[in-house]
């Protein structure tokens, strides 16, 4: 379990980092634009198109983020307001929810590959829109797996949360 635990930590450090390039990337596209179209008077469709597909990675990969750090507000409500018995049920049916949810992403991703593994972006033709729905493959490989753990780890005693306050 501690290889497990590791290899996930492992994937939230590449996202954070791969979300920070991608924040960057976004910004300095959006001034980049906003320079050229006031100092040239000319606007490329491309960067409209590369902030889009940026814009997508951001939200699924702070997603995956958010969920790994226990950060989705609504999840840590109904968890929180509970004690005992209901308290590990609703830990369970959490973590059964994410990785339905994980393994819908990657259906989702199944299904959209086969129109998109030969489109390209009309501004950039060598660059296929297939690279745009990545992140719901990596996201919800890495949601499906982190819940997989949390389950482990709440059949087999080690979860935190229910440890800290006795299993109240």
């Amino acid at each position: 379990m501690k290889i497990f635990k590791k290899i996930l930590d492992g994937i939230s450090k590449i996202t954070e980092v791969l979300l920070m390039c991608s924040i960057a990337a976004i910004v300095l596209l959006i001034l980049n634009e906003i320079f050229i179209r006031n100092v040239f008077n000319k606007s490329f469709r491309g960067v409209t198109e590369m902030a889009i597909f940026f814009f997508i990675w951001i939200v699924f990969l702070g997603f995956m983020l958010l969920f790994d750090k226990k950060r989705l507000i609504i999840l840590d409500t109904f968890y929180a307001a509970t004690k005992g018995k209901v308290k590990i049920i609703i830990g369970y049916i959490q973590d059964i929810i994410a990785i339905c949810l994980g393994v819908v992403l990657i259906l989702a991703f199944a299904g959209l590959y086969p129109f998109y593994r030969n489109m390209y972006f009309s501004s950039l033709p060598k660059f296929s829109k297939v690279w745009q729905h990545y992140p719901l493959v990596i996201s919800g490989g890495f949601i499906a797996l982190k819940g997989l753990y949390n389950v482990i780890e709440r059949s087999i005693g080690h979860d935190n949360r229910i440890a800290a306050d006795g299993g109240k």
